[in-house]
């Protein structure tokens, strides 16, 4: 089993296609191609289910993954040893992230790693499915580092480690009700239509969450992506919403109320595997988020 086999079998696991893995390791396709079916030959199993549409991994195949990163972030380690510490990063980097988010500045993180690291080929994604869906990329390997909401620190097979905390509250525009209200009982809400995001996004399971503990049932009306878009909704009269101070309510005709009792607070927070040691990428990449973090208590 050898350092190159170990590489273009790593990126067509991550990227599931052979021509997207040998442009990613500048090699011919036929030449990894070979390389990953010698493999397979010399442990005896197939590490892939190929038809002519696509390839996924197999149960061997999942089970070498991990084990094969972590064998080539060793040789990069024994490597960077010899070279000096902090040189020669070289591999893969995934990182998951949330839409709309600004309490860190993504741009300035990334542009910062890779005029340190350029040797490390890191890739964003933006995950339909919410915090959920990044979860379970991180669990799956599918990513190695991601931005999350959560309502709680311990989440089993999750290293988590705490941004920013945020305290949702009541949102409607200037014409509604309960705009002159002080506070408002979560219970006057069962009617009201929300705006809000889709299941599996955190600030939508938090409200569920908190509404199923009261007893309540509410409608959502309108589902969005991007948290920061919400105001806009609330402001033409589509109905309220529960969110955390954001900054693009400003200069939105809204008002924010405080629920009585509060709506339960959450945290953003970076995430990566618990059950997998860091590689130096991903560790290299966490030690320069503080530096690219707001104090904030807006989203």
């Amino acid at each position: 089993m050898e350092q190159r086999q170990l590489e273009f079998f790593v990126a067509v696991a991550e990227e599931l296609n052979f021509t997207r893995a040998a442009r990613r390791t500048h090699a011919v396709q036929s030449t990894v191609s070979a390389s990953i079916r010698a493999l397979e030959r010399d442990l005896g199993t197939a590490l892939f289910d190929r038809s002519t549409t696509r390839v996924t991994l197999t149960d061997a195949g999942r089970a070498l993954l991990p084990e094969a990163k972590n064998a080539l972030d060793s040789l990069d380690t024994a490597r960077a040893a010899v070279e000096g510490a902090g040189l020669g990063l070289r591999g893969s980097l995934r990182v998951g992230t949330l839409s709309g988010l600004t309490a860190v500045d993504l741009p300035g993180l990334v542009g910062d790693f890779r005029r340190r690291h350029d040797g490390v080929r890191l890739t964003m994604t933006v995950a339909a499915e919410g915090s959920e869906g990044l979860l379970t990329k991180l669990r799956d390997n599918r990513l190695d580092v991601a931005f999350v909401g959560v309502d709680t620190l311990a989440i089993e097979g999750i290293d988590l480690t705490p941004i920013a905390t945020f305290q949702p509250r009541l949102l409607v525009s200037e014409s509604h009700p309960l705009a002159g209200c002080g506070t408002v009982d979560p219970g006057d809400l069962a009617g009201e239509p929300f705006i809000d995001l889709p299941a599996g996004y955190c600030n939508r399971v938090r409200s569920d969450n908190d509404f199923r503990r009261a007893g309540l049932t509410r409608s959502i009306v309108v589902e969005v992506t991007d948290l920061t878009t919400v105001p806009s909704y609330v402001a033409a009269g589509l109905g309220v919403a529960l969110v955390p101070p954001l900054r693009a309510e400003a200069g939105t005709a809204v008002i924010p109320i405080p629920l009585d009792p509060p709506a339960t607070p959450w945290t953003l927070a970076v995430a990566r595997s618990a059950t997998l040691p860091a590689s130096r990428a991903v560790q290299a990449f966490h030690d320069l988020i503080p530096a690219h973090t707001t104090t904030t208590t807006e989203y």
